[in-house]
């Protein structure tokens, strides 16, 4: 079967054979010294020059998404969140969990974030902007310059979750402002799902660092990742094994030429996938799009159908959840698949859409 699913993605032989080698143990000077290269690795590739300021946790994106939320934000901020899909509406969900106060700038799902939606909010005492960087559920790619700009002209913080926008889409930490990022290890990663990182500014850490309150869970509380980070250690057990892979995916990246080259790879194949899919008959949308995927819209046809007669050929695609299941199925574009795989996920896409127009 090849994946071609948003997350965990088909991992690569030498990433995936890694635990057969390793030891599980991890409270050693020789596993934090892995892990201190790894987050700095990580931290260049990011753009964030800011030491000591990557935490990785054992959790899935959405838990971290709630450690940036507990850390990040209090009763006496006010917040805006970029809700165009399921993780906008995340955000909103655990903002209004937490008790932080919010608004939200809701988009329809094949509407494109432009200046019109921010400037009503400008001046209005919002501190904090929460933004799915790449909106997963419907693969828009946010306009990172547009929301810098506003952030800076309204003295905010700006917030991302880059899950599915990290070592796919080509964006700077420092360049473009990011307080906090957000990203885990089973999509740009290419590893087991299970860790999760946050990459924050040296405002974003002083604000933690300096805050009289505490998190509402005792587990998350950053104070205590920074204390334990200078010996590259969490407070508590730490994905081991996943940070195994995740060196051997950074060298993986590295033999490959480096950050810029692996970006350029992934583009080169969402933009050929993009251009035959739609000579194949298929729509896809006209708002900007990550690397990451390609949804693939559909008009009088179930996407749920389409993404089934793919797994009969062989193939699994992420299907959307909720108002978008009939209209679009997601494409993926990372992990350890060919051109030569490409091509076939293209001519069953062409096969299964002849076979139902001749119906």
């Amino acid at each position: 079967m090849r994946i071609y699913t948003c997350g965990p993605v088909a991992m690569y032989p030498e990433v995936a054979s890694v635990r057969q080698d390793v030891s599980g143990y991890f409270r050693t000077p020789e596993y934090g010294t892995l892990v201190k290269h790894c987050l700095k690795e990580l931290s260049a590739f990011i753009g964030n020059p800011v030491p000591q300021s990557m935490l990785y946790l054992a959790c899935s994106g959405t838990g971290a998404m709630e450690a940036v939320v507990e850390n990040c934000a209090t009763p006496s901020d006010k917040a805006l969140v970029i809700n165009g899909g399921s993780f906008g509406l995340r955000f909103c969900e655990l903002l209004g969990y937490h008790g932080i106060p919010f608004k939200s700038v809701k988009l329809r799902w094949n509407e494109r974030l432009c200046e019109k939606h921010l400037s009503t909010f400008d001046n209005r005492g919002f501190s904090l902007l929460f933004v799915n960087l790449d909106e997963t559920s419907t693969g828009q790619l946010y306009d990172l310059d547009l929301l810098s700009d506003f952030c800076e002209r309204n003295g905010m913080l700006l917030i991302a979750d880059v899950i599915s926008a990290f070592l796919c889409d080509d964006f700077s930490m420092e360049k473009s402002g990011i307080d906090a990022a957000i990203f885990s290890s089973q999509k740009g990663l290419c590893c087991s799902p299970g860790c999760s990182f946050v990459s924050v500014s040296s405002r974003m850490k002083e604000k933690i660092l300096n805050s009289k309150s505490a998190p509402a869970t005792r587990y998350f509380d950053f104070k205590d990742y920074f204390t334990n980070l200078t010996r590259g250690q969490t407070p508590y057990t730490p994905p081991v094994m996943v940070m195994y892979e995740v060196e051997a995916m950074l060298r993986r990246v590295s033999l490959s030429g480096g950050f810029n080259a692996w970006i350029n790879r992934i583009a080169d194949k969402a933009r050929a996938f993009r251009q035959s899919v739609t000579e194949a008959g298929y729509q896809i949308p006209d708002y900007p799009l990550s690397n990451m995927l390609t949804p693939v819209c559909l008009n009088g046809t179930d996407a749920c159908d389409i993404a089934r007669d793919l797994k009969e050929y062989g193939f699994l695609v992420s299907p959307c959840g909720g108002d978008l299941s009939k209209r679009i199925f997601r494409v993926c574009h990372l992990g350890n698949t060919s051109p030569e795989d490409d091509q076939m996920l293209i001519d069953a896409l062409y096969d299964i859409r002849q076979k139902r127009i001749k119906k």
